[in-house]
């Protein structure tokens, strides 16, 4: 008789001793066998363990090691085998109705704000914008306060609206700029290329870029709390009261949640609920690319691949780093409703490094990679998110008021930032700070909810009802309809803003130009779907007559009215005017 069994010690298969058993005089004899083979390793983590990584940044891509991508593939993990429906989360925020003064507060209370901004990656950017206006500001961060090394991609015109809310300089923004490059190319595999100018062709660094208005912040006499969690928020009738993770207490009259897609007030507030879709990232900043002068907005594969056990629609971005003038980053990513056949991002990974050589044309030998970069983006159909309390508001990636095709939240914030900036200033001026009044901060915009059917024209269904070229062929056919009714059609699409009528004339030329397709996208996307994006393509069309005709008729008589009427007014307009996309301007 023989007896087999399979240990599992310290990553290495040891096999037991094996055990001959004789009857011959009742005695046993044993012969021992140990065999020890060391589990195989992913190319990933060779590839990873290999680069040193230095000091981690807070926010997305901040992170590089293989630990902290094992860490996030646990969170992805975790999130494709959750039920569906509310889930038991902690309860970050209550309410006590009364005046904070009646229940007193402890000696270690670190002051009293206007604003108290939680997170401080993106957060800076607001607090300097609102402590420019005059108001007393408090930044609490988890961490330290600083940018990733990797670079942030943006449009020259995107970087100006920060100069004009008073964050930074012209001068300060020419400093912070790591790489400029045109042209820019929106590739289709095996169909063709589209090729534009100054659309995401600057490599702006992080790092220095938040030092830059870290430091402003500081010199206009913001408050900065770094390695300093938040621990809880009790709302009172006059003030918010945070706890903190040292046991320090602070209190303002308003807090600002901006940390991020995985805030734990976001979490409460959306009951636990799993994403409706996810932009999964990865990708890497190498050495070694001797063609580097130009960049790809988008490539898209040609067909749907299989990656672990999903079917997933593939999509390529490349931008020249400004480390150096060989240095080029790579990411690829995708499109998918979370769930438990979804792959993970080390999955993808895997997949990436045999494909992005053939899509760069290098060989991956030649290549020296610097950095491994990776990242999970949550949407939520229903966005932006509504202030669910008093006195707390969401900003930035918490509020999903970026693209659900974006997986940066950076054009996003800068696009909002000084609408924003004005209206909580004026919130706090007029002490409208009650839930409902702060909604129409973050209110219902047409546009971006019509983006919401282009993800899901992008995700690979698991069960293929249309051809696997589909995507491709599906973008192809709108971006050179795009690109035939010129620039201000296809401009404002590639920075991720929709318009009535460029939408409503790139629809009519695809039907005319392609009607075979329109089948496939009944069949990908559903009929409820399109249903409902319907709507929101009509309540598109009438946000931009509200916002270009019956807008200047109210706007004249807005200083006749009450505080709180002119303050809703207000922000009624503003949605009409974003909603719209009328904020663009070629």
């Amino acid at each position: 008789m023989v007896v087999l069994q399979i240990q599992q010690l310290n990553g290495f298969a040891s096999y037991p001793p094996r055990t001959r058993t004789s009857r011959r005089k009742g005695r046993a004899s044993t012969t021992v066998c140990v065999v020890q083979t060391q589990v195989a390793t992913s190319r990933t983590q060779r590839i990873m363990e290999k680069i040193s990584v230095g000091g981690e940044a807070g926010g997305a891509g901040g992170a590089y090691s293989y630990n902290a991508l094992k860490r996030l593939d646990n969170i992805w993990s975790n999130i494709c085998t959750q039920p569906k429906g509310p889930q038991e989360t902690q309860q970050i925020v209550s309410r006590v109705f009364g005046f904070s003064q009646d229940y007193g507060m402890a000696n270690n209370l670190v002051g009293t704000f206007d604003v108290a901004v939680c997170g401080g990656t993106l957060g800076i950017f607001l607090a300097t914008a609102l402590c420019a206006k005059g108001l007393r500001v408090a930044v609490v961060e988890r961490n330290a306060i600083k940018g990733r090394d990797q670079e942030w991609n943006i449009s020259r015109k995107e970087m100006k609206e920060l100069t004009e809310v008073g964050v930074l300089t012209e001068e300060e923004i020419e400093e912070v700029i790591a790489a400029k490059f045109n042209p820019n190319r929106c590739g289709f595999e095996n169909l063709g290329d589209i090729w534009v100018e100054d659309i995401l062709n600057l490599g702006v660094s992080p790092a220095k870029l938040v030092e830059t208005v870290k430091q402003r912040f500081i010199s206009l006499g913001g408050v900065i709390l770094e390695d300093c969690s938040l621990s809880s928020i009790t709302i009172y009738d006059d003030l918010a009261v945070m706890q903190l993770s040292k046991g320090d207490i602070l209190s303002s009259r308003l807090v600002i949640d901006a940390m991020g897609n995985f805030s734990p007030i976001l979490k409460q507030i959306k009951g636990g609920r799993k994403p409706d879709g996810m932009c999964l990232v990865v990708g890497s900043c190498a050495h070694g690319f001797k063609e580097n002068s130009s960049s790809d907005v988008i490539y898209s594969s040609s067909s749907v691949t299989k990656v672990a056990d999903a079917n997933v629609q593939l999509f390529w971005e490349a931008f020249p780093a400004g480390s150096g003038p060989l240095d080029r980053t790579t990411y690829m990513f995708t499109y998918t409703e979370p769930q438990s056949t979804s792959p993970s991002l080390e999955d993808l990974l895997e997949e990436y490094w045999k494909l992005m050589p053939k899509y760069q044309g290098v060989s991956l030998d030649e290549l020296e990679i610097l950095r491994v970069v990776y990242g999970i983006f949550p949407t939520y159909q229903n966005s932006p998110l509504q202030a669910a309390f008093d006195r707390v508001l969401q900003f930035g990636d918490a509020s999903g008021i970026q693209s659900p095709v974006s997986f940066g939240g950076f054009g996003s914030l800068t696009r909002h930032l000084g609408r924003l900036s004005n209206g909580i200033c004026e919130a706090i001026d007029g002490d409208l700070l009650d839930s409902d009044s702060l909604s129409k901060l973050n209110p219902y915009m047409p546009n971006l909810s019509a983006s919401w059917l282009f993800q899901r024209a992008m995700s690979a269904k698991q069960k293929l009802d249309v051809s696997p070229s589909f995507t491709n062929e599906l973008l192809h056919v709108n971006f050179s309809c795009m690109q035939r009714l010129g620039d201000p059609v296809l401009r404002p699409f590639l920075q991720d803003v929709i318009q009535f009528g460029p939408l409503a004339k790139t629809l009519g030329l695809v039907m005319l130009t392609k009607p075979q397709i329109i089948p496939s996208i009944f069949r990908q996307v559903g009929i409820p779907v399109l249903l409902d994006w319907s709507v929101h393509f009509f309540m598109l069309g009438l946000y931009t007559f509200l916002s270009a005709y019956i807008d200047p008729v109210i706007r004249s008589s807005l200083e006749e009215l009450p505080l709180k009427t002119k303050f809703q007014w207000k922000r009624r307009l503003e949605a009409w005017k974003y909603g719209a996309g009328l904020d663009y301007e070629l």
